[in-house]
This record gives C-alpha cells, structure tokens and sequence, in this order.
C-alpha cells in the first residue's frame, strides 16, 4: 500500500522567496506554504498578498475563494470546472511574475484602538480558569496573565504593556472565529513570545487581547481560547449590525493587511465606548486609510538601533523561556 503523499508539488527557493509547497487540503481545497518550518515572517505575507491580487486579476474558471495568512494561502475550487493540477500551474504562473518584495506597495488600514490593562472581566476570566480548569495555573499568579508574560520574556509587566503600545500589529488574514484577525508586531524589539494556556479556558469576555506564541488576537465575542490575556479592547464585531462601522458587514477588520495600534485607556473609557457602539451606535472608530511600502519598512528594519534592540530582547527571552514555570 502507497503512502499518502499531501504535498503535490513543490517551487525550489530563489533569491526572492523560499521554497513553495503545495499541500493536498481536500477534494475542493489547495493550500500553498512558503517553506516546511512554522515562522514569523511578514515578508512572506506580502508576497501571499500580491500572489492573491495576481490570482484574483486571472479569473481562474472553478475558483471560488481564497484564504490568505502568514506563510500560507489556502484555495478553495470547484474540481468539476478545474483540476487541482490546473490550478498549480495558474498559482504557479502568478509565483513567477512576482520578483522580490522590495517595490510592493500595500494597501493597509491603520486602526486605532484603545485598550484597558487589567480590567475586571479579564480577571473574571483568569478566576473563572483558575476555580473551573486548572487551579494551579502557574501563568495566572496574581489574577492576570501579565506577570507570566514578562517571566517568559525575561522583562517587566510595565515594558510587556509598552511594547503592546509602541508597535503596529499587522494582520496577516482573518480566522479561528468570526471576525478574529491574526496579527503580529512590526517592530521586532516588541516581538514578545509566550506559550498557550494548557489546557484552554472556557470562557473569555468580549474585547479580550492575548497572544499565543508571537500572534496577538482581539476576541470578538464571549468564547473560549488559550491565549495569555492582558486587556481588554472595544467591539470589533457586531452581529446584530446596528452600529454604522457595521452596516456592511459584522467584522471590523479585512481579511488581511490591517494594522492595529493601541492607546491606553482606563476601564471607564472602555466601558462607556461599549455603550456607544452596542446600544447608543454613535461611536466613531479610528481608521485611516494607509500603505505600507515596503521598502521604506526593510529600511525600518535595517537600522542599527532596531537590530540591536531585537537581538538585545531575544536574549532576554531566551533567558525567560528557561527559567519561566512550563505550562
């Protein structure tokens, strides 16, 4: 009996990109990665994005959707109009009339958003885990997830929260529930890394921000999760669709490509936001159409300071990750 081969085809590595596997994803679905390893890499999302945008342009007869993220893009099709193999050789053709990165230009909404630290339903939260799931957490010591944070990163609760707030958290595609976005610091000096609650929690408030690994996500509604929490963010989902923000549709952000930034507001604040969009619907949300060029952001990236300051936090985080109680 043959083995099951999920990887149909391959697109070695150039100068410009990594290599390019195509997996297996269903009857109906392709899904195609940059590389074999799990990373943080957003110049990997830019390419899937300008892939994307040269798919779309084709007008690929069978091709219902696509689903960008980080380091991957998943195509759903109709194999009664195209073969899988028909749309590798398309998705292939688009892979080879994009060179490097450098020139692209991408469209990217900067959405602000305030945030309050250490509010009361975050902490409901963390007491609900700790008397419903696992009272011995070691990541929930003094209510909050915050001290757990700076223990894994090898710095102080008051610097995890700065650096919440100094970089832009760009979103690499929308996903895990509705209206969720994936979303990763710009700046790699704020590239905090944390583990997941083990095992999850079964309840976590509207609003609620965490991050599992180095992905920051913005729960949309009352659900659970494995996220470590610090805060609490205002709506970014509405079902009922009764705010303007969400006359068109119920999510806040696109599919990808958004950045987030934070300001720090008291619990008040935020709670009276909530009144405002939920039941008032007279809020007005902080977007600004914006690009990311992202050959001034290689520039960013390329400055001594940042480069120093990144290597600087990574081995602080390295010190963290050994001494930090194991989840």
């Amino acid at each position: 009996m043959n083995q099951y081969e999920v990887i149909l085809d391959t697109m070695p590595a150039t100068n410009d990109r990594t290599e390019i596997l195509f997996r297996q994803a269903g009857d109906g679905f392709l899904q195609v990665e940059y590389g074999h390893e799990q990373r943080v890499e957003l110049l990997d999302s830019f390419r899937v994005l300008a892939v994307d945008s040269k798919i779309k342009q084709q007008q690929i007869s069978g091709l219902i959707e696509t689903v960008p993220s980080l380091r991957a893009n998943l195509f759903h099709f109709d194999p009664l109009l195209i073969s899988m193999q028909e749309l590798i050789a398309e998705i292939k053709k688009a892979e080879e009339s994009i060179r490097g990165v450098e020139d692209m230009v991408i469209d990217s909404r900067i959405i602000t958003l305030p945030i309050a630290f250490e509010d009361s339903q975050t902490k409901k939260a963390v007491e609900l885990y700790l008397k419903q799931v696992r009272p011995d957490a070691p990541n929930c010591e003094g209510g909050y997830n915050l001290e757990y944070m700076a223990e894994c990163n090898g710095c102080s609760v008051a610097e995890i929260k700065q650096m919440l707030l100094d970089t832009y958290w760009y979103n690499s595609g929308c996903g895990f529930w509705p209206g969720g976005g994936f979303f990763w610091p710009m700046d790699p000096r704020c590239k905090m890394i944390v583990p997941k609650y083990n095992p999850p929690r079964i309840w976590t408030p509207e609003g609620a921000v965490g991050i599992g690994g180095a992905c920051l996500f913005t729960y949309t509604t009352a659900t659970g999760g494995g996220y470590q929490l610090f805060g609490r963010t205002i709506p970014t989902f509405q079902q009922a669709m009764k705010h303007p923000q969400f006359k068109d549709k119920p999510f806040l952000y696109h599919p990808s490509g958004d950045r987030l930034k934070f300001v720090e507001v008291t619990e008040a604040e935020l709670d009276a936001i909530y009144e405002h969009v939920h039941e008032k619907t007279d809020y007005q949300y902080d977007i600004v159409e914006s690009k990311i060029i992202v050959k001034e952001y290689l520039e960013f990236l390329a400055r001594p300071e940042v480069k120093q300051g990144a290597a600087e936090f990574a081995k602080r985080q390295e010190q963290g990750a050994i001494t930090a109680p194991r989840l």
